[in-house]
Formats: C-alpha cells, structure tokens, sequence
C-alpha cells in the first residue's frame, strides 16, 4: 500500500498549496474571469491566509449586445462604454468579496477590451513592461494567467503578452522555482490544454460559494445565463507552467516545425459555417534587433493565391489543393526577420463572432545544431508553399 501511494504521488500533477506566506497574483483579462476559472483556487488561498492580488486587464466595456438589451439602446458612444466598464468593476468586487477577496486587492489596467490581439501585433513592449512591474512588484509565490489555449482572443493574446514577460524577465527566478505560474481556460475546450491540466476537485461548499460570486456578474447573465451559471459545477483546471521544448499543435494546425529560416505548418482546414472574416494566420516575436514584429498571411477559403503582408520583403504566393470541402497541406513560411535565439508565436485566426477557432502556439527557438534540412531549408526560406 505505501509503494502503490508513493508511485500515485510521483504520478500526481501537483496544484497549488497555499500557506500564510504564499502570495497569489491572477491575471483577469475580464471582470468575471475571475469567477468562472479560479474561483476555488481564490477560495483555498484565502482559507491559508495567503496574500491575494487580482489585476483587471481590461474593464470589459466593450460587450455591446448586454448593454444594447439591458439599457434598451442601440448606439453606444464611448461615454456609454465607459459607464458599462465601471459598472463591470462594481460587480467584479462584488464577487470578489464573495470569495473572501478584499477589494484593495483589485487592480483595474483598463487597456482596451477586445484589442489586446491588435495590440499584441501592433507593438505591446508598454504594456509588458508594465505586466513586468506588477510581478516585480508584488512578488508573488504562485502565479495565474490565462491559457495560450484559450479561444478568446483577449485570453490568448494576454497569454503570449505574459510568456514574454516571464520568459525575459523572470526566468531566473522561474528556473528555481520562486515561482510556480498556472495557467487556467474559460473558453473551449482545447486538447492542448485539457490533456495537460490537473482537474481541481471542489466540495459542495466551494461549489455554492463559486455559484454565489458569478451571479455578481449581473450584466454577463442577461444573454449568457445559462452557459455562465454552467461554470459553477464545471471543475476548475489548472496547468503548471515549466519550459517546454515542444509544441502541443491546436485546431486547425495539424504541425509545425521551426528551421533556421522558414516554419512548417500543416494546416487542415474544415468548412466552418459562421465566419466573419476569411482566415489568417499570425507570426509574432522578436526581431533580430530585439523589436517585436508580426506578418500576417491570408489562408483562402477555396484554392486562390497567398500572400504574406509585412513591410520586410516576404511576399510570396501559392496554390492550395482540397479534399472535399477543406483545405489540407503545408506551408512554408520565411521567418529569417525573426531571432533564432528566442521563440516565436503562431495563431491561425478564424473567428465566429468573439471567439476564435484555437489560440496560439509557442514554438521554441530554432535548432542551433546542424540540420540535415538545412540546405533544402536555406532554399525555400523565400517561399510560402502549400503541398
């Protein structure tokens, strides 16, 4: 008995445990994230005395269609939003005092809600250096961010926004373990994370307790009623965080591989129904000179030409070729403006209304021994080809 519960602790993924002299910090993009992923886990670090501090990343003012149908108005000026976005923060606290958390423990950055992937292409080296000074600052033991996996663009966005940050900034500490950095998922259902996440078992109290805090969210129930109040009884999961020299792929992207020049995709796509703009996929880091850079490709719906769109010379085009109804093959991308020496990221976008298709992928820094491909690599670096 005592070999077959210490082969089941080896086996264990292990999850927060909180003391008096733990300090938890947890990254929100929105007011409610809070409520529907960490609720238990905010629950258990209060019971331990720990020290507990929540940052609103955005106040969730842009959500129109609550605010259309519950102030019975169809245009909404910025003043309105800005009134929408304090009364988000009103219920935010609320909830947050359900679950024990003082209000001083808030902090709302107010960035822009639903651009945090335009601000994360667009040049974001502010906003990491003030996430940078928040961790700095607070100097927490354990440490809550959205998941890369998340299908909300805001959550993955933050997602790549906080992994630089830790990985340039932190990662001394992080190698030692000071800090323990938890990923958590309020949207989809991704493999990429749920293979990987520790199910936290919740008792009916806490359960109760979670119900109590998310119906604080008074605005977010008006069109979303049911699939909120679903959160309660779902298990909450989290996914520790440690450096991973590989690339779990996601939704459509079926594989990926970084040479010294170029990147390979592998894309399926399937015929999705309700799309609001035609696909894209998304290349972003930094540069050779440490700047941080995105291109962009559109991926067609049907056989036509590709373009990548960047101000570095990378245009090229191709022809796709479909099995039935959707688009299966490889692309080879050049990503010579990007460093070998840090990681890039890759998200193809293919959104239905507020949620995309899949988040991000992390793909490690190029090899830096030789590879067999290198040659044929060197060769296509200025190709963007679909077989």
């Amino acid at each position: 008995m005592r070999l077959a519960a210490l082969l089941l602790e080896d086996l264990a993924v292990p999850v927060p445990a909180f003391t008096s002299r733990s300090r938890l910090l947890l990254f929100a993009p929105h007011p409610d994230d809070e409520s529907l992923a960490c609720s238990i886990i905010l629950q258990r670090a209060v019971r331990a005395g720990a020290a507990v501090h929540v940052v609103y990343v955005t106040d969730g003012d842009d959500n129109p269609w609550p605010q259309r149908v519950l102030e019975r108005k169809w245009r909404l000026s910025a003043t309105d939003r800005r009134r929408w976005g304090r009364l988000r923060r009103t219920e935010a606290l609320a909830a947050l005092r359900v679950l024990g958390v003082n209000g001083s423990a808030a902090r709302f950055l107010a960035l822009p809600d639903q651009k945090l992937t335009a601000m994360l292409m667009g040049g974001c080296q502010s906003a990491l250096e003030r996430f940078a000074g928040i961790i700095a600052d607070w100097g927490p033991t354990d440490l809550l961010v959205p998941s890369i996996s998340d299908t909300h663009p805001d959550h993955s966005a933050l997602a790549v926004m906080l992994g630089l940050v830790l990985s340039e900034s932190f990662s001394g500490p992080m190698a030692t373990g000071q800090i323990a950095v938890w990923s958590y998922v309020v949207h989809g259902k991704s493999p990429a994370f749920f293979d990987c996440a520790e199910e936290i078992c919740h008792s009916h109290s806490e359960a109760g307790t979670k119900l109590r805090a998310i119906r604080c969210h008074k605005t977010q129930l008006k069109l979303s009623r049911k699939r909120f109040l679903a959160y309660a009884g779902r298990p909450e999961r989290l996914d520790k965080l440690d450096a991973r020299d590989k690339t779990v792929v996601d939704g459509s992207i079926t594989s990926v591989f970084r040479l010294p020049h170029s990147l390979r995709v592998e894309l399926r796509l399937s015929p999705k129904a309700m799309r609001i703009s035609e696909p894209a996929l998304f290349v972003f880091g930094r540069d050779k000179a440490g700047a941080l850079r995105c291109v962009t490709m559109r991926v067609p719906a049907r056989s036509s030409r590709i373009k990548m769109l960047d101000s570095a010379s990378l245009d090229s085009v191709a022809e796709g070729q479909y099995s039935g109804n959707a688009l299966a093959g490889q692309l080879t991308i050049p990503v010579s403006i990007f460093s070998s020496a840090s990681a890039i990221f890759v998200k193809l976008e293919r959104r239905s209304w507020f949620f995309d298709e899949a988040g991000w992928l992390e793909i490690p820094q190029a090899e830096s021994q030789p590879n067999p491909e290198s040659q044929r690599d060197d060769v296509e670096a200025g190709l963007v080809t679909i077989r």
